[in-house]
């Protein structure tokens, strides 16, 4: 029985995509749809400049960087409440959820804790050394067998 259906979404227009699938499955099942958005952490230089007694480079960088992150994670959640709200709405169940980190890590170890019956997301569709190279969300998610997942390809 399929009761939680995890969206996750980064923001581009495939994700529509998603979200129109798991809307027809969740209201055959009568699911509760969890979307879910991962705001990887801004990233900063590992090396420190400045002058003594100043406030360094790197600690400016370090303050840019968690601002860039929180503006990111707001962004999301408007995104997501917007969605969130269309489909209850339609009368479906939902939630948002922002989280921060790796992506692939973060969505599946919130998988595994929300014990979610289907996953339902967009890919890319690299192939060779793209896909190599640059790795897929969606490759980890289904190698990680945390749930059922349904691909669909942008």
């Amino acid at each position: 029985m399929i009761t939680k259906i995890m969206v996750p979404l980064d923001g581009s227009r495939a994700g529509g995509q998603a979200v129109r699938y798991a809307e027809d499955l969740a209201e055959k099942y009568g699911a509760e749809i969890l979307l879910v958005r991962v705001v990887p952490p801004s990233t900063v230089p590992s090396t420190s400049m400045g002058m003594p007694g100043s406030i360094s480079m790197y600690e400016m960088a370090v303050e840019a960087a968690e601002v860039e992150t929180q503006v990111g994670v707001k962004r999301a959640r408007n995104q997501l409440n917007t969605r969130r709200r269309t489909l209850e709405q339609d009368g479906l169940e939902a939630q948002a959820i922002v989280l921060t980190g790796d992506p692939a890590t973060v969505l599946k170890n919130f998988a595994k804790r929300e014990k979610v019956d289907l996953i339902v997301m967009a890919t890319r569709g690299r192939s060779g050394i793209r896909r190599a190279l640059l790795g897929s969300v969606a490759d980890e998610i289904v190698r990680e067998n945390v749930a059922p997942v349904l691909l669909l390809r942008r």
